[in-house]
C-alpha cells in the first residue's frame, strides 16, 4: 500500500534528522569543550613558556613583600620586557632624580622641576664576575624608589645574594636626596663590589673640592660641586652647590654570611634665577649645604626614613578610586595613581617642612580649609592630556606642568600655592568636577558620565571638615550617590539635583542620593552648613524639568566590566557560537530540502509501480 511506503519514509527521515539533530548537538558541545581545553591551554602556555631559573625565583621572592602593595596600585614594578613602565622618579618640590636615569639632577624652573643639572646623584651598584638579575620599584605611597638585584656566585644550587637600593626625595627636609643600599651575601662565596659614583660631569665652569668631616666619632669623605646652571634662554641663570658623601671607590669584598649597608647623603641649594650673581651670596649657600649634609648624618637611617614616609602617609589621607574597567584605552588606577604621585614629587610641601615657620603654616592650613572658587570646569577624568604616558623626566614635567597650569586657570590657584596638600585637593575637586561657590559644594558631573564606580576620598570642607562621596553604579545600571562626613566641626546639609526635596543632614553614616537628570543641566549635588542657602537654592535654579536620570545602555557598562558589549563571556565564544548556530541552521535547511525532494521522487516511483489509491 501507498500508505505504508509514505508512513515507512516518513520514518526513516524522521530517524535521519534526530540523528542529524544529535551529531550537530554533539558537535557542538564538543566544540565548545575544546574552545575551553584549548584558551587555558594556550593561557598557560604563555605564562609558562620559560621556567624561571634560579635567580629569577630569588628576584620574585624579594619582590614578594611587595604584593599586596603591587595589588592595591600602591607599589608599581618594573621588569625587564615589560609592556608598559613606570619611571623609579623621586621628588620633593625642590630635587629630583630617577634610578637607572642617564639626566642626573633636577631642580626647579616654573611649576616642574624641569631644570636638568650636569651632577648625578645616584650611586650604582657592580657585582663583579657574577650573574644578576634585576627589577625596580616605585611606591608611591612613601615617595620611595627600589632597585632589587640577585646575584648568583656559584651554580644553581648556591644561595643568591641580594643588592636593595633605595633613593627617595626627602619630604620633610627638601634639599636632601638619600640613597640606602643593602648587601647581603648569604652563600659560602665572596661577593666582589664596585660602586659607581659620577657625581658632577660635563657641569660647565663648575668647581668640585673634596672635604673631610669629622662626624659622630667618625671620619667622613664630601664632595661638594658648585657652579652656574643656565636656564633655557641662556639669559638667566641659577647658581646651584651640591655636597655628597663619597662611597669607596676601589673594588671591595662582602665576605660570606655577611651583610653590609652604607648610606649616600645629598643636599642641594640653588637660588633664584638671576644675570648677575654676588660672592657672598654663593659662599653662604656653600657653608650652608655643608653644615645641613653634617646635620643630616647625625641622624639615623631609620629616623630619616620614617620622616620621610611619615609626611607622604600624611599626603595621601586624600584620595580617589574608580572600578576597574576592560575597555581598551581606558583610564584606570594605575594611571591616576601613578600621575597624582608624580605631579606631587614636583610641588613642594611647606606644611610639613622643617624649615617652615608655625605663622606661615596657619595661613597654609586657612587656604586648605577654605577653598574659594575652586574648580571652575569640567571632570579632569576625561581630558587625555592630562594622563599621557611617561618614560622620563622631562614627559613627568611635561604631565605636572600642564596640570598646574590646568588648575590654576580653573580657579584653583590659591590651593596651588598652598603646596602639595592644595594640588592633592585641587586635583580631587578637578575630577570630580566639584565646585566650591557661594555657601556650597557642586558636585557637577554629567549623568551621563557616571557608568564607572568613583570614589572620593576626604574631600576638604571648612576648618577639620572631610567628605567621602561616592557614585556607585548599581545592578539596574543607575546610579547613586553616598555621602558620609570623615569628620566635621558642624552640621552639614546636602541635596540632590535641584534640591526639590528637603535638605538631608549628613553624619558619619553613608545616606544615599539619586543621581537626577534637570533641564537645563545642574550640579547633581549640593552640600553646605548653611541650611537656609540650601532651602532658597530650588528658587534660584529655575529648572524646566527634574527626574531621575535613566540608567546606563546595557552595552556602555558590559563594555568597561568585560571589554566589549556582549557580556561576561569572551568575544571570541560568542563569535563562535554564532558561527555554530549558523553552520547548524544551514545543515538543517539542506537537511530537510533533501529529505523533502527524495520523499518526492519516492512517492512518484511508487506510483509508477501501481501503487494507486
Amino acid at each position: 500500500m501507498w500508505w505504508k511506503l509514505q508512513a515507512q519514509g516518513l520514518f526513516t527521515r524522521v530517524n535521519s534528522l534526530n540523528r542529524s539533530r544529535k551529531l550537530v548537538l554533539a558537535l557542538l558541545v564538543v566544540c565548545i569543550f575544546l574552545y575551553y581545553i584549548l584558551s587555558s591551554w594556550f593561557s598557560t602556555e604563555r605564562q609558562h613558556t620559560i621556567a624561571p631559573d634560579n635567580l629569577e625565583f630569588c628576584l620574585q621572592e624579594k619582590v614578594e613583600r611587595f604584593s599586596d602593595a603591587i595589588d592595591r596600585y600602591d607599589v608599581f614594578l618594573n621588569q625587564e620586557n615589560q609592556e608598559v613602565t613606570y619611571p623609579p622618579y623621586v621628588g620633593n618640590g625642590k630635587i629630583a632624580a630617577s634610578l637607572d636615569s642617564d639626566s642626573g639632577l633636577f631642580i626647579r624652573l616654573n611649576r616642574a622641576l624641569s631644570l636638568s643639572v650636569k651632577y648625578y646623584p645616584v650611586v650604582s651598584t657592580k657585582i663583579i664576575n657574577a650573574k644578576a638579575k634585576e627589577a625596580t620599584l616605585l611606591n608611591i605611597r612613601e615617595g620611595i624608589a627600589y632597585k632589587l638585584q640577585t646575584v648568583q656566585t656559584g651554580g644553581w644550587r648556591s644561595k643568591c645574594n641580594y643588592v636593595e637600593s633605595r633613593v627617595y626625595a626627602h619630604r620633610a627636609r627638601p634639599s636632601v636626596l638619600v640613597q640606602d643600599i643593602r648587601i647581603s651575601n648569604p652563600s659560602k662565596r665572596p661577593l666582589f663590589i664596585e660602586f659607581e659614583q659620577v657625581g658632577q660631569f660635563n657641569w660647565k665652569d663648575s668647581r668640585t673640592s673634596t672635604k673631610t668631616e669629622t662626624v659622630g666619632g667618625q671620619s667622613v669623605s664630601m664632595e661638594v660641586s658648585e657652579g652656574e646652571v643656565n636656564l633655557p634662554d641662556n639669559k638667566y641663570h641659577v647658581y646651584a652647590v651640591v655636597a655628597s658623601v663619597k662611597v669607596p671607590k676601589n673594588t671591595f669584598t662582602i665576605k660570606s654570611k655577611e651583610t653590609k649597608q652604607y648610606q649616600v647623603l645629598t643636599v642641594v641649594n640653588y637660588t633664584k634665577p638671576y644675570e648677575k650673581k654676588t660672592e657672598v651670596q654663593t659662599s653662604i649657600m656653600s657653608a650652608g649645604v655643608l653644615r645641613e649634609l653634617k646635620d643630616v648624618l647625625n641622624i639615623g637611617t631609620t629616623s630619616l626614613q620614617a620622616e620621610h614616609v611619615k609626611v607622604w602617609n600624611k599626603l595621601w589621607e586624600s584620595g580617589f578610586g574608580i572600578s576597574h574597567s576592560k575597555a581598551q584605552g581606558a583610564l584606570n588606577a594605575d594611571k591616576i595613581n601613578t600621575t597624582i604621585y608624580y605631579v606631587l614629587s614636583n610641588v613642594a610641601a611647606p606644611l610639613h617642612d622643617i624649615g617652615v615657620s608655625p605663622t606661615e603654616r596657619t595661613k597654609i592650613k586657612q587656604v586648605l580649609h577654605y577653598p574659594d572658587r575652586c574648580y571652575n570646569g569640567h571632570s579632569t577624568l576625561l581630558a587625555n592630556t592630562l594622563w599621557a604616558d611617561v618614560s622620563d623626566e622631562e614627559d613627568i614635567a611635561r604631565v605636572s606642568t600642564t596640570w598646574m597650569i590646568t588648575l590654576e586657570k580653573m580657579g584653583c590657584d590659591f590651593m596651588v600655592r598652598s603646596g602639595a596638600e592644595g594640588v592633592l585637593q585641587a586635583m580631587l575637586l578637578s575630577m570630580g568636577s566639584f565646585r566650591f561657590g557661594d555657601s556650597h559644594l557642586e558636585f557637577k558631573m554629567e549623568p551621563k558620565d557616571l557608568h564607572r564606580d568613583l570614589f572620593f576620598h576626604r574631600i576638604n570642607y571648612g576648618n577639620n571638615t572631610h567628605l567621602n562621596i561616592s557614585v556607585i553604579v548599581g545592578d539596574d545600571n543607575k546610579a547613586n550617590i553616598y555621602v558620609a562626613l570623615d569628620r566635621n566641626d558642624r552640621p552639614y546639609y546636602a541635596c540632590d539635583a535641584g534640591c526639590i526635596d528637603s535638605p538631608m543632614q549628613l553624619s558619619r553614616k553613608v545616606q544615599q542620593f539619586p543621581v537626577k537628570l534637570t533641564e537645563p543641566l545642574t550640579a547633581i549635588l549640593y552640600i553646605t552648613a548653611d541650611k537656609f542657602h540650601m532651602e532658597d537654592l530650588k528658587h534660584v535654579l529655575h529648572l524646566q524639568s527634574v527626574k531621575e536620570a535613566p540608567p546606563h545602555e546595557h552595552h556602555v557598562i558590559a563594555l568597561h566590566k568585560h571589554g566589549h558589549h556582549f557580556g561576561g563571556l569572551p568575544l571570541i565564544f560568542w563569535i563562535s557560537l554564532a558561527f555554530l548556530v549558523i553552520i547548524f541552521h544551514l545543515f538543517l535547511v539542506k537537511l530537510i530540502v533533501n529529505e523533502y525532494c527524495q520523499g518526492q521522487e519516492r512517492f512518484t516511483a511508487g506510483r509508477r509501480k501501481g501503487y494507486n489509491l
